[in-house]
């Protein structure tokens, strides 16, 4: 039996809301047009400073299933968190207020659920940088192992993670997260994200679709003096890989990211006045690499002249920091 055969199995939207005034009115279109019946809106303000709450609480008093949770910034990450924390629904699917869904989206993707599946994920559209790009995933058979999604979500992003989500699934990713300190508050989904497809039993894929607005107000390119403890999300989802016996190794991630904060340093350096806390991150970064083993790797996808100048850089890098230990 699918879910959508349990006429009472209620579905929760998140929606965390910072300064997103402009946006609102289009996402509430998307989310009163579902074809799905049984659904509530939990729309945490995220401590905006615009007029986003009073706009909510105008259309809470037209629309009975919305459900308004005020609280003071603390990242996307924490807001679903809330959210989820205030669902009725024992199915949730997180949905950006600069971000749509296509009418039949949740429908569609609760007749994939079954007794093993605990993820169903969208169809995921990037929109509003000229012609639409859906996101290419990294195969086309499902439904896929959880751990088998997280895997291609190693280097780079194999899946996107918009669907539908067990509320059980989702929360219990966030038990593991409270164990760790110094996060980057920003990026804290994404970890929260490769979380939750480890501890996903099967995932399945559906046409119901997520349309990702490529809006000019993304976090992920300004200066974010900050931005270093991304580093610490890496070491906690190692620690928490090793804590679940599961042996997969994440070395790609630390390389990929190493270089990331190694361009951000040397493009932010005359603003940034925390130089040794960004260094500090880097090292311990460079540590977690093997030089040989992001060769082999590279062989074996065709990658060595496009990592080539990676790898002598970071054989320099890990050199220089030897002798000045010695």
């Amino acid at each position: 039996m699918t879910v959508i055969d349990e006429i009472n199995e209620k579905v929760s939207i998140i929606t965390p809301v910072y300064n997103g005034e402009s946006f609102i009115d289009k996402c509430y279109e998307c989310v009163a047009a579902q074809t799905y019946p049984n659904i509530e809106w939990v729309v945490i303000n995220d401590g905006s400073q615009d007029k986003s709450l009073s706009k909510l609480e105008t259309l809470a008093k037209s629309y009975s299933n919305i459900h308004i949770v005020d609280q003071k910034n603390a990242g996307a990450a924490e807001a679903r968190r809330a959210g989820a924390l205030k669902a009725q629904g024992e199915y949730i699917v997180y949905l950006d207020i600069d971000d749509t869904i296509s009418k039949n989206a949740i429908e569609l993707a609760l007749k994939k659920f079954t007794k093993n599946i605990d993820v169903v994920l969208f169809t995921q559209v990037k929109v509003g940088g000229g012609e639409p790009v859906p996101f290419n995933m990294f195969t086309d058979s499902w439904p896929q192992s959880g751990d088998d999604v997280f895997k291609s979500c190693i280097d780079g992003w194999g899946a996107h993670s918009f669907g539908v989500y067990r509320k059980s699934i989702f929360l219990s990713a966030y038990s593991f997260l409270d164990s760790f300190e110094d996060m980057s508050k920003t990026y804290k989904d994404e970890l929260l994200s490769r979380i939750i497809f480890t501890q996903s039993r099967m995932i399945d894929y559906c046409k119901g679709t997520y349309f990702y607005d490529l809006n000019d107000e993304s976090v992920s390119k300004k200066f974010n003096p900050d931005y270093f403890l991304i580093a610490n999300n890496v070491h906690a989802l190692d620690k928490y890989l090793l804590s679940q016996n599961k042996n997969i190794s994440i070395e790609r991630m630390y390389s990929r990211l190493f270089f990331d904060l190694l361009g951000r340093y040397i493009k932010w350096r005359k603003q940034l006045t925390n130089k040794n806390d960004w260094q500090n991150a880097l090292k311990t970064l460079a540590k977690n690499i093997s030089i040989t083993k992001d060769i082999t790797n590279s062989v074996r996808k065709s990658e060595f002249k496009k990592i080539l100048p990676r790898i002598l850089f970071l054989s320099v890098y890990k050199t220089a920091s030897l002798v000045r230990r010695s």
